[in-house]
């Protein structure tokens, strides 16, 4: 029972860490709140889970590689820039990723993708943090952007609210 309790805090706080290395030097001084943006998301999303279907193995594919690539602390910023949603506006917060060492232990682990439209998609999935799961069963979006699915930036925004420190991040 202690070595689980001791487990879960020490994963709490490798989350807490990556995600606060995450945004590390992308704040400014406006006054946006990423709690709207993160309850605007959640709402949105179980909205449309109402009316979305079960995506063809082809989208899904192409979605899991997007969220896989995209949240791979390892691969390169160019790489990873694929497959986000405004990559360009993104680009301090990127930079900010891969100059941390502990978002290098970051991956997605993808668990189910579901069609809302012909160009948007409802992604359930976890964040690990090395070989646990640091964000489990999170909900996302992932969005047609010019013949390739990426992470929506409505998505992205939400998993950098998480860390709670309430600067704006740079494309939220």
């Amino acid at each position: 029972m202690r070595n689980q309790i001791v487990h879960r805090a020490l994963t709490a706080g490798a989350c807490a860490a990556v995600l606060v290395g995450l945004v590390a030097g992308c704040g400014d001084d406006s006054s946006d709140s990423s709690s709207s943006s993160t309850a605007a998301a959640t709402s949105s999303a179980a909205a449309a889970s109402s009316t979305a279907a079960a995506a063809d193995p082809a989208i899904t594919e192409a979605v899991t590689t997007a969220y896989e690539t995209f949240f791979d602390g390892t691969a390169p910023i160019e790489e990873r820039s694929k497959y986000v949603e405004n990559s360009a506006v993104f680009g301090p917060v990127l930079q900010g990723m891969t100059a941390n060492p502990q978002a290098a232990g970051t991956s997605a682990v993808v668990k189910e993708v579901t069609l809302e439209s012909p160009d948007k998609a409802l992604v359930t999935w976890d964040l690990k943090v090395g070989d646990s799961p640091g964000l489990p069963d999170q909900s996302g979006e992932a969005v047609l952007v010019d013949g390739t699915w990426v992470v929506a930036g409505v998505t992205f925004c939400t998993i950098l609210a998480v860390q709670g420190s309430g600067a704006a991040v740079p494309g939220c």
